[in-house]
């Protein structure tokens, strides 16, 4: 893990966003989407504020998770639930998989009027 923390320093990340992103081992901390894959999913990678700088989150690797842009977008400002990391992450998931499954539905709904 050092390893991969050096070498994306070296390319230009800060120490906190290396440890971000080699602690997600390159994949959205809340879909699982592996954000290396490929060039597209690459430029959807974002870091996201667990508990949101709008509600007094803090700039600190703990309180930030590497995310998809579909993710990060969905949660907003969500304040998780929960005393720790792993449960705030879980909270914020669940949150995330409602709006999704509504963004889903609307899709299908645009997609019929559109066939």
């Amino acid at each position: 893990m050092e390893d991969k923390t050096k070498e994306m320093k070296e390319l230009g990340y800060s120490e906190r966003d290396a440890i971000v992103f080699v602690r997600a081992n390159g994949k959205c901390e809340y879909c699982g989407v592996d954000l290396i894959h490929d060039r597209i999913t690459w430029d959807s990678v974002q870091f996201d504020h667990v508990i949101p700088k709008s509600k007094e989150g803090s700039d600190e690797e703990q309180n930030l998770a590497l995310s998809c842009k579909v993710c990060n977008n969905a949660k907003m400002t969500f304040y998780p639930e929960g005393n720790t990391r792993d449960e705030r992450i879980l909270s914020a998931k669940e949150h995330i998989d409602k709006r999704r499954k509504n963004a889903d539905e609307f899709w299908r709904k645009v997609c019929i009027i559109f066939k």
